[in-house]
């Protein structure tokens, strides 16, 4: 493991955390008991006590593997995950955000899971593309066991809509002329949350019109003629319609949600999360559609995964897969995936399941699965989006940088080694 790079990794984050109550690389049972594992995960919702109840059940239902959960809040989660594997104490599986990949793997932090994956019978259930994020870019190893998915999706207010005489876009030139129309007497199109978390609608955007981040080869491709055209679009809703409302060039989540809610914007990019409340708030005067593409025809949009890794540090890397292979079976996840922490199921017996065929608005979300794609692995990709992103892109809304020199700065920090 190349501790160097993992200590600068540690440095570069907000606090740096001791590794204090790690299992030390998990340890080998007694001739006489199971295995036991520790394994680290964050909660979105704290009060959820899915996690806690999947863990008693797996130990009660057999007698070879004990888990001991550890959770830790996000915004300490990634950085003491480093600490830990930087001192060797850490888990012996953990969660896992798809783009940290590309900072735990190439150091050797994590385990290929590539031969485990192999013999798993649940394999072939998993939908086959999103195995493809547990990957590193132009790699066929498998770092990360797929679990819990999002896809980004376009909200709009029918009303809104049905005002104005216009139907909902189907490309990117569309929603531009309707942005326009929407843009008046104290309402806006949309927010363009150049804020905390807008590197992902964002990106969603970029997907959707045809842009890439990397090449089949892996290759930074941010910077190339295709992405400055549809990263244009996007800029084009601030420096050339005023189609955003006041502060969107810095807002996070938050405000695009109160806006939207409260019928400021006619439209917010997000994913599966809000559609329960944005459903209860407005009914019928909801609606769904994939994100607008570059010609109109089906497209991609931003998926995001929550997975699981083994820690290569860990001496009981087998009972480490057979917890987190465990969870992707079919009842576990189901039941995750139902539950408040729970986002959409990888696997495909569990979409077919009718609380995800039967929702039209919940299957935009799925039926954008297959073709979605997230950030790649590469390890600035967690510089660009945690902070360069944003002040990059708040520069190039107001018209300080060309659409091709904000992609330029953003590509340079991804190929930086």
């Amino acid at each position: 493991m190349t501790r160097r790079r993992l200590a600068a990794l540690a440095a570069a984050g907000a606090i740096v955390l001791t590794a204090a109550g790690c299992s030390g690389g998990g340890g080998s049972a007694g001739s006489d008991g199971p295995v036991p594992i520790t394994y680290w995960l964050w909660q979105d919702d704290a009060t959820d006590t899915t996690w806690s109840e999947l863990a008693e059940q797996f130990n009660a239902e057999q007698d070879e593997v004990e888990v001991t959960l550890e959770t830790i809040p996000l915004d300490q989660y990634q950085n003491q995950l480093i600490t830990s594997a930087m001192s060797g104490t850490g888990p012996d599986a953990a969660r896992s955000k798809d783009w940290w990949l590309g900072q735990f793997a190439p150091e050797g932090a994590i385990a290929d899971l590539s031969g485990f994956a192999d013999d798993w019978d649940g394999a072939d259930d998993v939908v086959d593309s999103l195995w493809a994020t547990g990957h590193l870019p132009g790699e066929d190893a498998v770092y990360m066991l797929p679990h819990q998915y999002t896809t980004l999706y376009l909200y709009y207010r029918v009303s809104f809509f049905e005002e104005a005489g216009l139907e909902p876009p189907a490309s990117q030139d569309d929603f531009l002329a309707v942005a326009e129309q929407l843009t008046g007497d104290g309402r806006f199109a949309i927010d363009v949350r150049g804020g905390a978390g807008g590197q992902d609608q964002w990106l969603a955007w970029m997907y959707a019109g045809g842009a890439d981040v990397v090449d089949d080869s892996g290759q930074v491709v941010l910077d190339d003629e295709t992405a400055v055209e549809v990263n244009q679009r996007y800029l084009d809703l601030t420096t050339e319609l005023g189609a955003a409302p006041p502060g969107s060039i810095t807002a996070a989540f938050a405000d695009v949600k109160t806006n939207f809610a409260d019928g400021l914007t006619a439209m917010m990019i997000h994913h599966p999360g809000s559609l329960k409340e944005m459903q209860d708030t407005f009914g019928d005067d909801l609606g769904v559609i994939p994100i607008p593409t570059g010609d109109g025809q089906p497209g991609a949009t931003l998926g995001s995964m929550s997975g699981n890794v083994v820690m290569e540090g860990s001496d009981a890397k087998e009972a480490a897969w057979t917890w987190i292979s465990w969870l992707s079976e079919h009842d576990q996840m189901a039941t995750m995936s139902a539950s408040p922490e729970g986002q959409l199921p990888v696997l495909e017996s569990v979409i077919d399941l009718p609380e995800y065929s039967d929702d039209p608005q919940l299957s935009v979300a799925v039926d954008a699965i297959p073709t979605a794609q997230a950030w790649p692995a590469l390890p600035g990709v967690a510089e660009l989006a945690a902070a360069q992103w944003g002040p990059i892109i708040q520069q190039a809304f107001q018209g300080e940088v060309s659409s091709a020199d904000a992609l330029g700065q953003m590509a340079d920090v991804l190929r930086a080694e």
